[in-house]
């Protein structure tokens, strides 16, 4: 029997980020080698396609996320990441041991049923689940359901929380760039000053996401992230303002974007600058199969039960819960700290990997 707890602290020690999953991909490959009765498929890319085909018809899909971010790691355990700058900071560490100890019983137990396990790369930003889709390789499969699940440092162990219909929403990230002229400050009207465009922006943008979305509990619009200029007593020549775009509804969306481009325009014609918005990485609405959530409710056994509530957050879950009945779980994972997903500090607790591994087991007995 697998050491799942040995599994997970290995796997966190060599995060890697989207489409860098090298080693994780070898790591787990090493392990997939040593079970019988299954098929693996790889792409020309990190991502690992597990098929256990010992049924009639339709397959059930379980998919776990690859990848990690680049922060630089504070938790100071004694499996910390050996990648400086990059770390396992939103549990998929967790979830890629979770789909291999239910790899593990499937096969230990042999059932007359087919599934498919998927190790799936850039999560994070990087549009990996659209890629697998995009390669076709599960078309050829009929699949019935696809199921996910993402660790919560909020939850207690041994809960789940999840509902149906719309659980996480549409997001996108957006980059915003002016492009001026550099001059000395004491010639500051020789150049072109991005600094202030941006400044200008940020302020204009903010104010009219405030006038179009006045409760603002459905949107979010928020750059996290400046850069300008290279010296300081310089013009500064360039500015970029790194954000991200969310909403239930996607007509929404596409109105955060309207009002993103409005505002940067009218900041160009009053400054006379250059201008490019970006926008890129989009992840749809995660819309959870009512069906699939009542199932869960059926089988939670030992399991206890919180009622979610909508999330702002982004997953790329969405896709396959699209194109497929789909059903995003939250597992407890609390750690007794305040830290939780994206934190430096985030240590999902282990014993929620035994619970991770009974749920999904659950879901197929």
């Amino acid at each position: 029997m697998l050491d799942l707890i040995k599994i997970r602290k290995e796997m966190h020690r060599i995060p890697e980020l989207a489409f860098e999953e090298f080693k994780t991909k070898e790591y787990l490959m090493n392990i997939l080698k040593t079970f019988k009765d299954i098929e693996i498929h790889t792409f020309d890319f990190p991502g690992i396609l597990v098929e256990y085909s010992h049924g009639k018809g339709e397959y059930t899909l379980f998919r776990s996320d690859m990848d990690a971010l680049p922060i630089k790691e504070e938790t100071g355990c004694d499996f910390a990441s050996e990648h400086p700058g990059k770390m396992h900071a939103c549990g998929h560490d967790m979830h890629m041991t979770i789909l291999i100890g239910l790899i593990e019983r499937v096969v230990g137990e042999n059932p007359d049923q087919n599934f498919l396990f998927l190790f799936q790369p850039a999560e994070e930003g990087k549009g990996g689940a659209k890629r697998i889709l995009e390669t076709g390789v599960l078309d050829r499969y009929n699949i019935s359901a696809a199921y996910a699940l993402h660790v919560k440092g909020d939850i207690p162990v041994g809960t789940v929380s999840s509902k149906s219909g719309i659980f996480f929403a549409n997001t996108e990230e957006v980059d915003v760039i002016f492009n001026g002229r550099s001059a000395h400050v004491a010639l500051a009207e020789k150049g072109i000053d991005a600094l202030d465009a941006g400044f200008e922006f940020y302020r204009m943008v903010n104010e009219q996401i405030k006038v179009n979305f006045p409760d603002r509990k459905n949107i979010l619009c928020k750059f996290g992230k400046m850069e300008a200029g290279s010296v300081r007593n310089a013009v500064a020549a360039d500015c970029i303002l790194e954000g991200t775009l969310r909403a239930l509804e996607t007509e929404d969306l596409k109105k955060i974007e309207r009002i993103i481009k409005d505002c940067v325009q009218i900041v160009s014609e009053m400054i006379g600058i250059q201008w490019k918005v970006n926008i890129f990485n989009f992840y749809t609405s995660v819309i959870n199969d009512e069906v699939l959530f009542k199932k869960l409710l059926s089988r939670l056994g030992n399991i206890k039960f919180e009622p979610a509530k909508i999330m702002m957050g982004g997953e790329d879950f969405g896709f396959f819960a699209k194109k497929y009945k789909g059903l995003l779980i939250l597992l407890g994972a609390n750690q007794g700290e305040e830290q939780d997903l994206h934190s430096s500090g985030f240590l999902p607790n282990e014993n929620a990997v035994e619970v991770g591994v009974e749920l999904f087991w659950s879901l197929i007995k």
